[in-house]
């Protein structure tokens, strides 16, 4: 029987794309030269963006970020909050850094 499911894609913006980083103790402060404006991110929030630049500008699932994200930070998988990890998404998509979609994919 055919059918279809949806899963959620992030992808970076071309605003990623020109960030200037530093990293401070836990905290990584990005200048964002497009809007001339200063985020303060911690390091969960920095390594899914990190992970979605690292991936070129391609889609990626949002449990595959949250999996390469838990994985960065050196914790196993599911110890990233769901909570945590959603406001952090939510949070950048709002700062125009990520997009996200939902990806319909064809089953048989």
């Amino acid at each position: 029987m055919a059918g279809s499911t949806k899963q959620l894609c992030l992808a970076a913006t071309p605003a990623l794309a020109g960030l200037c980083w530093q990293h401070w103790d836990d905290l990584y402060i990005l200048y964002q030269p497009s809007s001339a404006e200063t985020h303060v991110l911690n390091e969960s929030t920095a390594l899914i963006l990190k992970c979605l630049q690292s991936s070129s500008g391609s889609p990626v699932y949002l449990k595959t970020v949250k999996a390469r994200t838990e994985a960065a930070l050196g914790v196993d998988q599911g110890e990233l909050g769901a909570d945590q990890f959603e406001f952090a998404t939510v949070r950048l998509e709002e700062l125009g850094l990520i997009e996200s979609w939902d990806e319909v994919i064809a089953r048989q």
